[in-house]
């Protein structure tokens, strides 16, 4: 079955208010909650209806998940009471509050668990980050029925100011890949198979970073229609450039790549070959891999990692078409 798309709010006006933030998307990924996809900027605004109560950090992250709408509550709410959250009958400051906004084929009007969330539409700190995400994101309502970013045109978003803090990916640089059980990434440079899913998850993930690939990756990148939507490329390659765009730069080694990635204050992610991994695999925080449970003739592979260095964080199972893998995180060891 494949996985769900979900939005979910995430605010904190306690203490770190942003180290809380992160710590949740932390543990959500460790609970196999969901596999986050995206996330807002991060916005300060003031506290609603609590009496001399701090400025709020919201953000809003989307994600895959396998889980049941009820399931990812509970998910959720295992997360607030970890982290120190004492529920009460009154608004008060919390340490971090974690709202499901918005479930893919999904709405509940229960009061346990109402989706979408009912206030979704009164708030400018939820609707201004999930717009940042998905404008174009359909949301009804009793009588209402629009996309997203309609409804924010009715809110005074005023008294909102984005921080300059970036929410997720918890690392800077970090490795996505597909790989089969035989570890091969590609034959004749094109991968070996086509998942629908994962290439959405790659393409979410993705948005808004900074991707460093070699040449032939990125002749196939190009073929995707939405390639060069907020997204810009580092070519790595000893041979001279083949394109002229302003969201594509060329580097004729990873430490000129990576130079120029550190510069621009974005995501860095670091999409293969099989030398670029290889050599990057020690430099990146994170490696965002799609394990395909199958074996597959390749002329490209990537490096076998040990897990002394990297550690399994998280771990989602999905499938199509039969063909049964695995969205996980692998995080170096600190």
């Amino acid at each position: 079955m494949p996985l769900k798309t979900v939005y979910i709010g995430l605010g904190s006006n306690m203490g770190d208010r942003l180290g809380h933030l992160r710590k949740a998307v932390c543990l959500l990924e460790r609970m196999n909650a969901l596999v986050v996809t995206q996330s807002s900027g991060i916005y300060e605004n003031r506290a609603i209806g609590i009496e001399d109560g701090n400025d709020f950090c919201n953000a809003v992250i989307e994600g895959f998940t396998d889980l049941s709408p009820w399931d990812l509550l509970d998910c959720c709410q295992a997360v607030e009471q970890e982290m120190g959250r004492i529920k009460t009958d009154v608004w008060t400051n919390r340490i971090i509050d974690l709202d499901i906004l918005w479930y893919e084929d999904f709405s509940s009007t229960e009061a346990t668990l109402t989706v979408p969330h009912p206030h979704i539409l009164k708030r400018d700190f939820v609707l201004k980050p999930l717009c940042s995400i998905n404008p174009n994101l359909r949301i009804k309502i009793d009588s209402f029925d629009n996309q997203a970013k309609h409804f924010l045109k009715a809110l005074d978003t005023s008294e909102l100011s984005q921080i300059e803090s970036s929410l997720w990916p918890l690392s800077r640089i970090n490795q996505i890949v597909a790989i089969s059980e035989n570890y091969v990434i590609g034959k004749d440079g094109v991968l070996p198979w086509s998942i629908d899913e994962d290439w959405k998850i790659f393409l979410r993930k993705t948005r808004n970073g900074i991707l460093i690939m070699g040449r032939l990756s990125f002749q196939e990148m190009v073929k995707e229609p939405d390639w060069d939507n907020a997204r810009t490329y580092i070519v790595l390659s000893h041979q001279a450039p083949k394109i002229d765009h302003p969201l594509v730069n060329h580097a004729s080694s990873l430490k000129d790549a990576l130079l120029i990635a550190e510069a621009s204050q974005k995501p860095i992610w670091i999409c293969g070959g099989e030398s670029i991994y290889r050599d990057s695999l020690n430099l990146s925080g994170a490696i965002h891999l799609t394990r395909i449970n199958d074996t597959y003739e390749g002329d490209t592979f990537f490096p076998k990692f040990e897990e002394s260095t990297f550690e399994c964080h998280s771990k989602i199972d999905s499938n199509y078409q039969d063909l049964k893998y695995t969205f996980e995180i692998w995080n170096q060891k600190k």
